[in-house]
């Protein structure tokens, strides 16, 4: 039987798009227009109905299960007074992160000192902000899509400029493991842009690995936390800006 109700309104939607009524369904499958409507209120399908279904709605399995998927990961950012909640709450903000680098709840508990009932409660609590699903047997599923970023200048991004970049920059990094490298120049604003463009793709593929590196319990000591960090801005040393000559009015020349 397929009881997802992501899978049931994906369908809905279809069958909608295609201007199929619940009666069309109905005679299609041979049943009253009644236990159709029970059908997708229960998602009591089984495999061989839900085909008979999507022919009517042109779409295949595979696709189906595509849009159920993007309805599942439909988070792209929280508001400001959810980010505000998370930088208040040091250990919700670190479940957060572990949740949405896909750690295990086992994991979680053995690397850090939270209680299963605390983490248990935190995970709750993300689950409600929309973060992620809290399954059945503690399991973790991000609910956040592709796109999903904090908000600029938010506040989980000022919690990251003034209490976590500078100890991440002025750490040591091995010259074989990790890399730094720091360049200043004139861009035009066509290649800026470029640029930017090729910084989204970097990060595009930072997620595509973390993302195919997902934990598993045998495979633990493969994978290390590793952070990224990208920026491009617009921007001059004071101590260069100091020397500017000045234009009639004051401002730097």
């Amino acid at each position: 039987m397929v009881q997802s109700t992501r899978i049931v309104q994906a369908l809905k939607q279809a069958l909608r798009h295609r201007g199929v009524s619940y009666k069309q369904v109905a005679d299609h499958l041979g049943l009253s227009l009644s236990s159709v409507k029970r059908l997708f209120s229960t998602g009591g399908f089984t495999l061989q109905r839900l085909e008979a279904v999507c022919d009517m709605a042109d779409i295949d399995m595979l696709e189906l299960t595509r849009r159920a998927e993007a309805q599942r990961l439909r988070v792209t950012s929280l508001n400001r007074d959810l980010e505000r909640e998370l930088v208040a709450n040091p250990v919700l903000l670190l479940v957060a992160t572990c949740a949405l680098n896909r750690w295990p709840f086992e994991r979680i508990v053995e690397r850090y000192r939270i209680s299963e009932l605390q983490l248990i409660q935190h995970l709750a609590r993300l689950d409600r902000m929309g973060l992620i699903e809290l399954l059945p047997g503690n399991r973790i599923r991000p609910r956040v899509a592709r796109s999903f970023t904090w908000l600029p200048n938010g506040p989980i991004h000022r919690y990251f400029v003034e209490h976590v970049q500078n100890s991440f920059l002025s750490g040591a990094f091995e010259p074989k493991r990790d890399l730094h490298r720091f360049a200043w120049g004139m861009l035009s604003a066509e290649s800026a842009a470029a640029l930017r463009a090729k910084l989204v793709e970097l990060m595009e593929s930072f997620d595509a690995l973390t993302r195919g590196d997902e934990i598993r319990p045998a495979e633990e000591d493969r994978t290390k936390g590793s952070c990224l960090l990208v920026a491009l801005r617009e921007w001059e040393p004071a101590e260069f800006e100091a020397l500017r000559r000045r234009l009639p009015g004051g401002e730097a020349a």
